[in-house]
């Protein structure tokens, strides 16, 4: 099936049904999301080239410290032979094109984001190439095993001749989509397996990027809740006029785990927070416990990982107070005392 002949809604469905291994296949039009949608050359889901040189590589996994922002463009990259230096990031959104497979949904965790990654983004990655190959050895009138792909650009291996992804990116757009595209030998990269810079460091550290907190919207409102200090504690009274003198508060109400100040920004509403006094009580020792042992007598039994000696041991026969004639902290026992008074 030819780019020209799928729509957006049977991408989304043949994805959903098949799993992000074989997107590869199919043509994702652009949505109107920023610099994605400007790209002439968006061959597959994760990737856009720019008339302007950049290649923007859409990550579909959360990163949360992991590094996926740098990995996942690597996997592709590698076999694309992009510039590295060129290489720009966005997040996915919510699509059924970023499935992941060994979750059956998009999501983020147990180590699957490299492993579910690794072939499919190198396929994109390799079918991308062929296409802007293609465009060069048409451009150029040559036959394309003459072509090679190197560091963002296609040269003509007989003349020396070069055309950079950019130049390619219209042209490339109308080659058709190529097959089972072979991929690289592990021997011959360049990209994976070598250290790079991590390209979510600058956006963070200079305050350029967007985080769920950032994002705005017209009407939108956020709430602070200011909790019990102590564990089931609950709310006797509050005043909240000085709250509501704070600029932007539009809101302060009494909710079931304390009182929720609703404002036009984050910081009105911390703010707003501090500043409305409450009372409350607090939940008597024995309730503390009564509520806890409940919660542990529904949960199932644990796994004894380890099992040495008791609670009610003697300290003098203690194996570590034995052996040593300073006395052992792992040997010391003290009973927790209870959160309220």
């Amino acid at each position: 099936m030819s780019a020209a002949q799928i729509n957006r809604r049977e991408f989304l469905e043949a994805a959903g049904v098949a799993g992000a291994g074989l997107v590869i296949g199919f043509h994702l039009p652009a949505t109107g999301r920023g610099r994605a949608a400007a790209a002439p050359f968006a061959p597959n889901a994760w990737l856009r080239i720019g008339t302007d040189e950049s290649v923007l590589v859409v990550v579909d996994r959360s990163e949360m410290g992991q590094g996926v922002t740098t990995s996942l463009p690597m996997l592709l990259a590698e076999e694309l032979e992009a510039d590295w230096s060129k290489i720009r990031i966005e997040s996915a959104p919510a699509d059924k094109a970023y499935i992941n497979p060994m979750f059956g949904m998009q999501g983020t965790g147990g180590s699957t984001s490299v492993r579910a990654a690794f072939t499919p983004l190198r396929k994109a990655g390799a079918a991308a190439r062929e296409m802007l190959v293609g465009a060069a050895a048409d451009t150029w009138g040559v036959d394309k095993s003459t072509c090679r792909a190197e560091q963002g650009a296609v040269i003509h291996t007989p003349s020396n001749r070069r055309l950079t992804y950019g130049t390619l990116a219209a042209k490339a757009a109308t080659v058709p989509l190529p097959h089972d595209v072979p991929l690289k030998d592990p021997k011959d990269w360049k990209i994976l397996g070598t250290r790079v810079k991590r390209l979510d460091s600058p956006s963070k550290v200079d305050g350029s990027a967007v985080f769920g907190i950032d994002v705005k919207a017209p009407g939108l409102l956020v709430a602070v809740v200011a909790r019990s200090p102590v564990f089931g504690g609950k709310v006797k009274s509050f005043d909240a006029a000085k709250a509501k003198a704070v600029p932007g508060v539009k809101h302060v109400v009494r909710i079931s785990s304390g009182v929720a100040v609703v404002a036009d920004g984050y910081w009105s509403a911390k703010r707003a927070g501090t500043r409305s006094p409450s009372r409350g009580t607090r939940a008597r020792p024995a309730a503390c416990r009564a509520r806890v042992s409940r919660s542990c007598s529904r949960s199932r039994p644990g796994r004894p990982a380890r099992s040495r000696g008791t609670t009610a041991t003697p300290k003098a026969h203690c194996p570590e107070r034995r052996r040593s004639s300073t006395p052992s902290t792992s040997c010391r026992t003290s009973r927790m005392r209870p959160w309220s008074r």
